[in-house]
């Protein structure tokens, strides 16, 4: 009886997920394994997969997206958790206040921020007008490959990492009240007690936190077609996600952008179960 109650529940959730996830990945799966341009189809077998091994802008959008999170993931991380260590010390509303204000940026529509960075980075923007007070020339900011990473790095941290505030102030609110005060009994410092106590119970928020920013980055989409348009200069801003849109809605190759997407699934999967690996090494070297 408690079964099928508890299968009713589930229902609802249950069929969201095959609707909207699980129905969609087997359909991907099986246009993977075609060629077709939305009016004829031919099957191909492994031939869009082996295609990819060759496909060079699609290999170097993971080489950007190592570069955006190396760049990204340092700042967004650390000053989330600088941030709700620093809130962890006043009283709860204010705790409360900060962590909204904090995450307001993130409601700001991606779009609309991408527009923003877009202006301010013309060569008659206010950037480079900044730098000709200074005395310094005017940067091509999206012309040079670096320069255009740097661009699509200021926009990513500009909407703000309001979410990961919230998670490391949870995992913060999460530690027991007894295990300041043990430390404190046996004369641990404060430096001591965040670094010996505080760390390794925020280990795993950690973790999530660099997981969300490898996955975000790989899904971003609307600042690079904004920004740079073709994902350039010379394919340096390109995610995967982008060069699947490309695959599949500029070029017409739907079913090789199905293959794309298939590579990539497996790959986000395969960081998720090195996640979970590094957690259990963690918590057993603990």
């Amino acid at each position: 009886m408690k079964t099928r109650a508890a299968l009713l529940l589930l229902a609802p959730a249950i069929g969201f997920y095959l609707l909207t996830f699980a129905a969609p990945l087997i359909l991907v799966g099986r246009l993977s394994f075609f060629a077709t341009d939305y009016i004829t189809s031919e099957f191909v077998g492994l031939g869009n997969f082996a295609n990819i091994l060759q496909d060079k802008l699609f290999l170097k959008s993971f080489v950007n997206v190592f570069w955006f999170v190396l760049m990204i993931a340092p700042v967004a991380i650390l000053s989330s958790y600088w941030v709700a260590s620093f809130l962890s010390g006043f009283n709860k509303k204010l705790q409360a206040a900060g962590r909204f204000i904090c995450y307001v940026p993130s409601l700001t529509a991606g779009l609309v921020m991408t527009m923003l960075w877009g202006w301010l980075l013309l060569r008659e923007g206010l950037i480079n007008q900044f730098l000709a007070a200074l005395g310094i020339a005017a940067v091509p900011w999206l012309a040079i490959p670096w320069t255009a990473r740097l661009s699509i790095v200021l926009v990513s941290l500009s909407s703000g990492s309001g979410m990961f505030v919230i998670l490391f102030s949870a995992a913060m609110l999460s530690i027991p009240q007894d295990l300041r005060d043990a430390a404190t009994i046996d004369g641990a410092t404060e430096r001591q007690y965040k670094r010996l106590i505080v760390r390794p119970i925020l280990m795993p928020t950690l973790l999530l936190a660099l997981l969300l920013t490898i996955v975000g980055t790989m899904q971003v989409w609307e600042t690079i077609y904004v920004l740079t348009g073709e994902g350039g200069p010379q394919g340096s801003t390109a995610t995967p996600v982008y060069n699947i849109f490309q695959a599949a809605f500029q070029f017409g190759r739907s079913g090789y952008a199905a293959a794309k997407g298939v590579v990539l699934t497996v790959i986000i999967a395969a960081i998720v179960v090195a996640k979970r690996r590094i957690e259990k090494w963690a918590g057993q070297e603990g």
